[in-house]
């Protein structure tokens, strides 16, 4: 699989640690890295689609039936109540 080239920054401690758990192992950082992301996007559920659920809401009052003031007071029709 061809890989693509990302820039990330890293704060101190994390920086120290991957290198030296690729000391240690004989591992690149970079791998050390690409198999990080791969562990922590299998355990986050997948969004169906490439749009939000909320993204989704938009349009679905059409301007006859739907609250005129939905921008204005959206948390009453959200919630139930102000926020």
């Amino acid at each position: 699989m061809p890989l693509k080239r990302k820039q990330i920054y890293l704060d101190s401690e994390s920086e120290g640690r991957i290198q030296k758990l690729a000391r240690v192992t004989g591992l690149s950082e970079a791998e050390h890295i690409r198999r990080a992301i791969a562990s922590y996007v299998a355990a986050v559920p997948e969004v169906e689609g490439d749009r939000h659920p909320l993204i989704e809401m938009i349009g679905i009052c059409d301007g006859k039936t739907g609250p005129k003031d939905g921008a204005v007071h959206h948390d009453k029709y959200l919630y139930g109540r102000k926020r």
